[in-house]
């Protein structure tokens, strides 16, 4: 028996002649982050327990055409487990329980654990622990929690947007974006 396919004799085209000699061959421009899914749900990433908590040792914002980027920097090469969420009323400090008041409309609340954003001696890191960054779509942000273990920074944002959160190495940080309206 005989069993024929019509694809089983299909050529693939021939690859696109390189470029004559003394010419460079010409570039794709870099992809533009236009593959931003997001979500709006919690995200959670819960890590094994590690010697000591991740030293919180700076955070830093920034926009693009896309995105407004919150970037978390933290002590060793990996960062500590974390919780991101949207919350709706009022936010309160842990520890003392006094509420935080925001001028942003609605809060994304990013949880790390075990963490901490102090150093041995107890002083603050880093130092600045509330910002008015007047970013497209994150407004404020505020350190609400350095306890037994858990650092906690809430930001104050324009609009419930889609969000992302990545991972980086040496430095350990995470990276969350916060989607730009169109």
């Amino acid at each position: 028996m005989v069993l024929l396919s019509g694809g089983a004799c299909r050529r693939e085209p021939p690859p696109p002649p390189p470029p004559p000699p003394g010419r460079p061959a010409a570039v794709a421009p870099a992809p533009q982050d236009t593959a931003f899914a997001g979500t709006t749900a919690p995200i959670d990433r819960i890590r094994a327990t590690r010697a000591g908590a991740a030293g919180l040792h700076g955070v830093e914002a920034t926009t693009t055409q896309a995105y407004d980027r919150i970037v978390f920097a933290f002590t060793g090469d990996s960062v500590p487990g974390y919780h991101a969420e949207y919350v709706h009323g009022p936010v309160r400090r842990c520890g003392s329980g006094d509420p935080v008041q925001f001028e942003g409309p609605v809060l994304l609340v990013i949880r790390f654990a075990p963490a901490q954003a102090h150093d041995e001696a107890g002083r603050p890191l880093p130092a600045e622990r509330e910002r008015a960054v007047g970013l497209p779509v994150v407004k404020e942000m505020k350190l609400v929690c350095d306890f037994e273990g858990q650092v906690e920074w809430v930001l104050g944002v324009a609009a419930a947007a889609p969000y992302r959160v990545s991972e980086l190495a040496r430095p350990a940080r995470l990276v969350l974006d916060v989607k730009r309206a169109p």
